[in-house]
């Protein structure tokens, strides 16, 4: 451990003003608050926000001086390195890469390869966030440790992730992290979940003392005009004064002309600059465009313009820079903005062509190829090759967001319209999959008309994609049909023809959805990733066209050619396929493979689908804290990429969840939520279901009739083909309806879920079929709960509860006595009311409670975290095989 992290102030540095702040009382008390609790082994996060200037770095220094005993580490983000992978966790854990031993072999591994220390072995983000956290939290069990991270919003995308997935899962390893990020930068910081502070401009009279410490011999009107232009910025109260001379101060001299609050602070960085000598501000520049701070490269770089050696020393002796090491900082990151924008181009484009060749001599490859791109002046083919090229195995580490900015600048800098197009859409591939659907959206209007049929697909692939997840399921489905008929590649066709299945099933377009199973039918496959698409959909279609006998043959055959595969969204569907084929909760183990390969590659896009999913098949299996924990995740992080409709699906999750556990309050609250998601979009299939949630709900608070009245809704419009969870919905409603003494309702359609059945019968849906049959038909009950028990082996685990709750009434072992059979619906999957015990339900003929305990915080954040990732087949079994056609049942 290096003694130069470890701060020793002593108990001193937390008394009095000693920081100097001033105003931020409040502020100040949450950090002393998260500190205690980090020398007592808590731990804790905190991200501060606010403008240019209202002093986020002074409060990660003042954390920093009241860090008693504490190992401190330090990062500031840097916006010439925001493209390097990796490059903010690097400066961050430097001093700590001696606990790297003590981390298990996979993490040491996938660390020590992403901070450049061994040989990268592969794209895996999970295994470098996990050990992250495991090597922080090895340095925690010595010392306390404290990580500041000052201008967030310009850390590396991965190494962002890195430590907000870090940040979010801390429990009692006694490590604090807080972030400064600045707003109304182009790049924001985005961290989901953790605790925040907006600071704003100081109050009237905490601004007159700290503009009393900066000008105490400004007269009262100059104070009162310097109040007014400050807008209580702390920064332009400490630096507006700096720029004016005595005279101004003084009164004896007019002040400058009021100018917008940003540009204020520039033009007074840029009056104490010009009062510099040119050699210095020469420097400066190079410093300024440099960006990282690193001293060597300035002074190369500095060299080569014929700057002399000595050329910063004025402007760290003012106070304008700070050169500790090898480190070079401004006092201010505005002071180098100001110094940047203010060079005429052709000089900045100087200053980056001397930093590059600065660079390339200390083969720094990936930051010179960036300073060249800076320096060009025109188009340059051969950077914009060398800088696609530079793309693609960042895109392939996961780096997504790095790359969409290589691909596009890369396109500005290409020769021909052609090249640009296809770099263009690159770009705004590379910016879909790091969830950034706007900027993708934005990059292919920037695109010239296709050159050829290749890149008009490409073009109409994703404009498809982006079009179906953001909520327009039609416009989706029919932009990929177009791209189909222009392409000759099968395997894309098989992709994008998978895609508009998708969008076609959500959208409840059945038709649509046989039409698209037809002709995946007709397409050859080379791979086992393109006759998975070709079987999974064609099953689809024959399924809901009325063909199970086929679609029972086609099912088996994806879900076994899943077994091979590696393709997130490709197992996601075979979860759906199993879960739809056999019984809710089979499709599990797909499901959360998923998720985790979801995780590991930075599929942003494509992780809502898995979580979605992973949710839908936990609520089968009963595993509630698991799947409302998959279905929050999924939901916000749908939100966050723009994709509504799988927002919906996840919402809806929840809303099932807590109607089972007689939440009235937040189930009504994710309704409504529901309800505006899809108001204002295309047809959705999530729309249908949310009588299903309105239903368990009022069922399990012992509301039968209003209860029937919510669940015939997805019962009479939704086919039982098209949604795993359909399948239960009817018991539910029966079970409704028998309580309600409505039996003969017309709406409740037993008779066409008993066809259903009987055409395309399992041992499960038997299963449920029976239990239906029994409560229907009260007097002849018993053969029913016969066949309802002896096919209970076919259910999932928690479902499986049925038999021992039948025992439990004396039927089972009283087969030719008179003991009424209990009513063992899907409702027993249930607990008796909510948590909170305000539910009720009704008392008649009941089943016993589950018998399963809930899962506690830590289990449950355990499960959707990717911390689960290499213990998820533990609990994840593999799906049941579909029956062969036809089944051995009774």
């Amino acid at each position: 451990m290096s003694d130069h992290v470890r701060n020793k102030m002593g108990s001193t540095a937390r008394e009095g003003t000693a920081t100097g702040l001033v105003g931020r009382d409040h502020e100040c008390a949450v950090i002393d608050g998260l500190l205690d609790g980090a020398s007592e082994g808590n731990s804790g996060a905190l991200v501060l926000r606010g403008e240019a200037g209202t002093g986020k770095t002074s409060l990660l220094q003042c954390a920093a001086e009241r860090a008693d005993e504490l190992t401190v580490l330090k990062v500031t983000g840097v916006q010439g390195e925001s493209d390097l992978d990796f490059a903010g966790l690097h400066s961050l854990v430097r001093p700590i890469v001696g606990y790297l031993a003590k981390l298990p072999e996979p993490q040491r591994d996938a660390v020590e390869g992403a901070l450049g220390l061994a040989p990268s072995r592969g794209a895996d983000r999970f295994l470098v966030s996990a050990g992250v956290l495991s090597l922080l939290a090895a340095a925690a069990e010595e010392c306390p440790v404290l990580c500041l991270v000052d201008d967030a919003q310009w850390l590396d995308v991965p190494s962002a992730a890195s430590l907000v997935f870090t940040a979010r899962r801390l429990g009692a390893e006694g490590l604090v992290i807080m972030f400064a990020a600045r707003e109304g930068e182009r790049r924001r910081f985005d961290a989901p979940g953790l605790g925040e502070l907006v600071l704003g401009g100081l109050d009237h009279e905490s601004a007159s003392v700290l503009l009393g410490r900066s000008a105490p011999d400004a007269t009262t009107w100059v104070r009162e005009r310097l109040l007014a232009e400050a807008a209580g910025n702390p920064l332009a109260l400490l630096e507006l004064p700096a720029a004016l001379s005595d005279g101004q101060l003084a009164g004896r001299e007019l002040l400058p002309d009021a100018l917008p609050l940003t540009a204020r602070l520039r033009a007074a960085f840029l009056q104490r600059i010009k009062r510099l000598p040119e050699s210095t501000q020469a420097a400066l520049l190079v410093a300024a465009a440099e960006n990282a701070g690193e001293l060597r490269v300035v002074h190369r770089a500095a060299a080569q313009l014929s700057l002399p050696p000595d050329a910063l020393d004025p402007a760290e002796d003012v106070g304008m820079v700070q050169v500790r090491g090898d480190a070079l900082t401004f006092r201010h990151q505005l002071v180098g903005s100001a110094v940047y924008e203010s060079a005429p181009l052709g000089r900045r484009q100087q200053i980056h062509a001397a930093l590059a060749e600065a660079l390339a001599d200390l083969h720094r490859a990936d930051r010179a190829l960036w300073h060249r791109v800076m320096a060009a002046r025109s188009t340059d083919e051969e950077i914009a090759a060398a800088l696609e090229a530079s793309a693609w195995p960042s895109q392939r580490r996961g780096g997504h967001a790095s790359a969409a900015s290589a691909f596009e600048r890369a396109a500005q800098l290409s020769e021909d319209e052609p090249t640009r197009g296809a770099r263009l859409i690159a770009a705004a591939e590379a910016a879909w999959e790091a969830g950034q659907a706007d900027r993708a959206r934005a990059l292919m209007k920037r695109s010239p008309p296709p050159a050829d049929d290749r890149q008009r697909v490409q073009r109409l692939y994703l404009s498809g994609v982006i079009e179906g997840r953001s909520g327009w399921l039609e416009n989706g489905a029919r932009t990929l049909e177009r791209a189909v008929e222009l392409n000759e590649d099968p395997s894309l066709s098989l992709e994008m023809l998978r895609e508009a299945g998708v969008m076609a099933i959500y959208g409840s377009d059945y038709e649509q959805v046989i039409a698209l199973g037809d002709r995946a039918a007709e397409l050859p496959c080379a791979t086992d990733a393109d006759c998975f698409n070709r079987a999974a959909l064609a099953a689809y279609g024959a399924d809901v066209s009325g063909d199970h006998a086929r679609a029972a043959v086609l099912s088996n055959e994806a879900i076994a050619i899943a077994e091979r595969l590696d393709d997130p969204t490709c197992l996601t569907w075979a979860a759906h396929t199993a879960g739809r084929m056999t019984i809710p909760g089979d499709g599990l183990g797909h499901a959360s493979r998923a998720v985790d390969l979801a995780r590991e590659r930075g599929l942003v896009t494509t992780l809502p689908l898995a979580l979605q999913e992973q949710a839908a098949q936990l609520i089968g299996r009963s595993q509630f804290d698991l799947a409302y924990a998959a279905a929050e995740e999924g939901r916000h992080l749908a939100l966050d990429v723009g994709q509504s409709v799988l927002a919906g699906w996840s919402l809806w999750y929840l809303a099932e969840v807590d109607a089972l556990r007689g939440e009235k309050d937040r189930v009504r609250a994710h309704v409504s939520g529901l309800q505006a998601l899809t108001g204002s979009r295309s047809a959705n299939v999530v729309a249908k279901f949310v009588g299903r949630a309105l239903g368990l709900l009022e069922l399990g608070l012992g509301q039968p009739s209003e209860a029937l009245d919510h669940l015939l809704v997805p019962v009479a419009t939704v086919r039982p083909e098209s949604h795993p969870l359909v399948v239960l919905g009817m018991a539910d409603a029966v079970e409704a309806a028998a309580r309600a003494d409505r039996l003969g309702d017309r709406s409740v359609r037993l008779h066409r879920y008993e066809e259903w059945v009987r055409a395309f019968p399992n041992r499960a849906r038997l299963a449920l079929l029976a239990r239906c049959r029994a409560m229907v038909n009260d007097a002849k009950a018993e053969p029913h709960h016969a066949q309802a028990i002896e096919l209970a082996d076919a259910l999932p685990r928690s479902n499986g509860r049925e038999r021992s709750c039948c025992k439990a009434n004396g039927f089972a072992d009283n087969t030719g006595g008179s003991t009424p059979a209990p009513t063992c619906g899907a409702r027993s999957r249930r607990s008796t009311g909510s948590p909170s015990g305000r539910g009720r339900r009704a008392p008649a003929r009941s089943c016993a409670p589950a018998e399963r305990p809930r899962e506690s915080a830590t289990h449950r954040r355990a499960a959707t975290s990717p911390l689960r990732s290499s213990r998820s087949r533990a609990w994840c079994r593999p799906a049941r095989p579909i029956p062969k056609w036809p089944p051995s049942c009774s």
